[in-house]
């Protein structure tokens, strides 16, 4: 028995997008044709792969084994041509890079113009993604390296086939409206700096996105669960949001204020809450001249100027 990589990509891919039909439309087949080259697959291995019992074409045990392998696979093909690569000593190609624009740029893109600078033959293009699904989008190959964050108190579940590297941690503080513009009986008197202080006022976030959950638990130790009158993922629209006066929200240090409308953080009693944010690229891709080059870059440069940048 041979296998196929073509179709045990295909099998990855269903299992990553939930169903035959979400993995057609990724990979850009039609969803019959995706049938077909499971069925072919199942039919060599003489076992089932998919549970069809499933209305979300879950994977079998022997379906989520094969998957495992295959990460494996496309690994060691991947460091191969970065091998490859490499053995010629150009850094030359595409690199595709996911960032998340709201503070992705003054953290990344100087590095990243540099390394352009110093290898012409590098093409480097940016795609904008959302914070939480930056780590599958390089996982799926949608990107080869992309700028991550996390949450001390709320950890991101392990993804296989990852190299994560931290490049810097900042604080998350609270923020609020200018005075005259906030709601609550401390818009214009001493501000309470503790979270419990903000209880009784309405809030902006976003309960799915790291930064949301991360809210939740600490509003929860706090004693008291917020009143969410704002859900958006978007950090610059929370804090237009928060200049307005709508709400109030938990916004990192590194996120920086929306022209225009601006905002009090405010540093909370207790323990710090902190976001550390990460290189993270595929562990194959790990030797190509281009993933080196801007490791290298980034790990050059200090804690310090990583935030005047």
């Amino acid at each position: 028995m041979v296998l196929d990589i073509r179709k045990l990509v295909l099998l990855r891919e269903v299992q990553a997008r939930g169903s035959i039909a979400a993995a057609a439309e990724a990979l850009n087949y039609t969803r019959s044709a995706v049938s077909q080259q499971l069925s072919a697959l199942e039919a060599e291995t003489g076992t089932a792969l998919l549970d069809r019992r499933s209305r979300r074409a879950a994977l079998t045990a022997a379906g989520r084994l094969l998957v495992e392998h295959t990460e494996r696979i496309l690994a060691g093909l991947e460091t191969a041509e970065a091998d490859l690569i490499a053995a010629t000593g150009r850094v030359c190609g595409e690199l595709r890079v996911g960032v998340p624009f709201h503070d992705g740029p003054a953290l990344l893109i100087p590095a990243l113009t540099r390394v352009r600078e110093a290898h012409p033959e590098l093409r480097i293009t940016l795609r904008g993604l959302p914070a939480g699904g930056s780590r599958e989008a390089v996982r799926l190959g949608q990107v080869d390296l992309v700028l991550a964050v996390g949450y001390d108190r709320v950890p991101e579940p392990p993804i296989p086939g990852l190299y994560e590297e931290q490049v810097i941690e900042d604080q998350v503080r609270l923020v609020i409206a200018p005075e005259g513009a906030a709601p609550g009986d401390w818009s214009r008197g001493p501000l309470p700096h503790t979270l419990a202080g903000y209880a009784d006022c309405p809030w902006a976030l976003d309960p799915d996105s790291g930064l949301g959950r991360l809210t939740l638990h600490a509003c929860a130790a706090a004693g008291f669960a917020p009143d969410v009158v704002a859900r958006t993922p978007d950090l610059q629209a929370t804090l237009g949001l928060v200049s307005l006066g709508w709400g109030v929200s938990l916004m990192p240090d590194l996120v920086p204020d929306r022209p225009g409308y601006p905002v009090r953080r405010v540093t909370l009693d207790g323990p710090p809450l902190i976001r550390r944010v990460s290189l993270v690229v595929r562990r194959g891709a790990l030797s190509s001249p281009a993933v080196s080059a801007v490791l290298s870059e980034v790990r050059g440069r200090s804690k310090d100027s990583l935030r005047a940048s």
